[in-house]
């Protein structure tokens, strides 16, 4: 880790504390038994798996849809109607969500490019805040993103719902463990056309308490329209953090059976991570799976239900903000320099003095 990583912990720490005293002094304290409104904006595929996951945590209200597509908030307000929540309002303009005071929360699936200033937006109206990861389009917006957050006493979960599942947390017991002994080469690979990668970088980053890259290079094969973009159809980024070096692999092409997942290779023993769980594998010629750590289950509701209770505490969730945006950032600059054809050095202490500011 880092010289720094003390000073980071320390400030995470020092920072919940306020926010929570800060929390206290302004009435943001809910009661178990006060229903929490939520807007949803961006009603999409995700929009609606995340109605549906808020559906089935009780304390929850579902308030509002929002939408530019007709048809996307037609069909929200149905699901919602469906689901046993009458009233809830439907708008295309997100705006109108975020200025009603009788909404205490958003849930934010719009596209990538508008989630940081939609976010930023909430968190000044006073909502709390649920984004779904990953968290921004370009790598300035992030830090923005957690100065909200923070100056506004915020509570802000990411949508990285793999930290409320049983793998997430086995695979980083098992790192910090230290079973497999020094760990000097991660892999993490992704062999969907739109893949989870956000999501398989954070669970990397989340194991050694959010490390972050020290310098990316990348190489890869031809681009593919997307939306209004372009993304590689094949990208290998090598992430050289300190301790240990990583290779992230992304390709939109035919798999090997695994899909995606994570692995730490280690001088006693290697884990692997992916949708079967978790799997210890001894070092050796003979090597075979002698342990399996957690299994994966759905963790969407159970992260709804860890957003309500920090809502109703003020304390930090388990998908905070700018763990998604660490996260985020690094899938940003595997892109850049895979863009660019440069290595890209990236400074943590840079990024902790300008989240400090918390200039908005």
């Amino acid at each position: 880790m880092p010289d720094n990583a003390a000073g980071r912990r320390e400030f995470l720490r020092t920072a919940g504390a306020a926010a929570f005293t800060a929390s206290f002094f302004t009435g943001n304290l809910r009661g178990a038994n006060d229903k929490v409104r939520v807007g949803f904006i961006g009603v999409g595929e995700m929009g609606s798996a995340n109605i549906g996951s808020a559906a089935q945590v009780p304390g929850f209200e579902i308030a509002a849809v929002c939408d530019v597509r007709q048809p996307a908030l037609d069909r929200a307000a149905a699901q919602a109607g469906k689901l046993g929540f009458d009233g809830v309002r439907a708008t295309r303009d997100f705006r109108a969500v975020l200025s009603d005071k009788s909404i205490d929360a958003v849930c934010i699936s719009a596209p990538e490019g508008w989630r940081a200033s939609m976010t930023v937006q909430a968190c000044q109206s006073g909502k709390d805040v649920w984004v779904e990861g990953p968290a921004c389009a370009h790598v300035e917006e992030g830090p923005r993103m957690v100065q909200a957050a923070r100056r506004y006493s915020r509570v802000a979960q990411a949508g990285t719902i793999g930290r409320s599942g049983q793998v997430f947390r086995a695979a980083r017991e098992v790192v910090k463990s230290g079973e497999l002994g020094e760990i000097l080469f991660c892999r993490a690979f992704d062999h969907h056309p739109s893949g989870p990668g956000v999501h398989l970088l954070d669970m990397l980053q989340g194991a050694f308490d959010e490390a972050m890259p020290v310098s990316v290079s990348a190489q890869g094969g031809r681009f593919r329209s997307v939306g209004r973009g372009e993304t590689p159809c094949t990208m290998l980024a090598t992430l050289r953090y300190p301790g240990f070096v990583a290779s992230y692999e992304s390709r939109a092409c035919a798999g090997d059976g695994a899909g995606y997942g994570v692995s730490f290779h280690g001088s006693k023993a290697t884990l692997m991570v992916n949708a079967a769980g978790c799997v210890l594998y001894p070092s050796g010629a003979n090597a075979r799976p002698v342990a399996e750590r957690g299994r994966m289950a759905d963790s969407r509701a159970p992260h709804w239900r860890n957003f309500l209770e920090c809502i109703r505490s003020r304390r930090r969730p388990v998908g905070d903000i700018e763990t998604c945006v660490r996260a985020t950032t690094t899938c940003l600059l595997s892109d850049l320099a895979l863009r660019s054809g440069v290595t890209l050095d990236w400074d943590e202490k840079a990024f902790i003095e300008r989240r400090l500011k918390l200039e908005v």
